[in-house]
């Protein structure tokens, strides 16, 4: 039995929008922002200052947009899935997940990678696309099962 509550959620999708924008793409934002302010310091008003600009504020919203999107979604199922547990029980090719508001039987070659965290884990099937499983009510034995699962199916472990 999986038990979700909002704090795990906060800190899944939180997670998630920390690996996925990574450390790079910030890192390129305060320069091209250093960059910015430099130029309007000069005086410089141009079409392309302008650009870059908007470059800046259409990324902090895209940067924004990504936590939000996902974490008003896990917040939403979480709300609509009654008591906030879910059945999960794993075999040989797939796995099933059953809860308040359905249930989905998926083949572990669906799972492209498993994100690992010391309470939950992720299930990524796309760049987007994600299950958590809290680790808390999960066996140590069904754990390994998992990760033997997903890597036998091709997937990616990463920690």
């Amino acid at each position: 039995m999986l038990t979700y509550d909002e704090h795990l959620l906060r800190w899944a999708v939180f997670a998630f929008w920390r690996r996925s924008i990574g450390i790079s793409f910030p890192i390129a934002l305060v320069v091209v922002a250093i960059i910015f302010i430099s130029l309007l310091a000069q005086g410089d008003l141009s079409w392309i200052v302008g650009a870059i600009g908007m470059f800046i504020v259409l990324s902090i919203a895209f940067v924004l947009a990504v936590y939000v999107v996902h974490y008003r979604n896990a917040i939403a199922k979480l709300r609509d899935m009654g008591p906030p547990q879910a059945t999960f029980i794993a075999e040989e090719s797939s796995f099933s997940i059953s809860s308040g508001i359905g249930d989905s039987t998926i083949r572990w070659s669906s799972v492209i990678e498993l994100w690992r965290f010391s309470n939950f884990w992720l299930l990524l099937f796309s760049k987007s696309q994600f299950i958590t499983l809290p680790l808390a009510t999960i066996s140590p034995e069904m754990q390994t099962f998992v990760l033997k699962s997903v890597q036998a199916s091709g997937g990616k472990i990463v920690d």
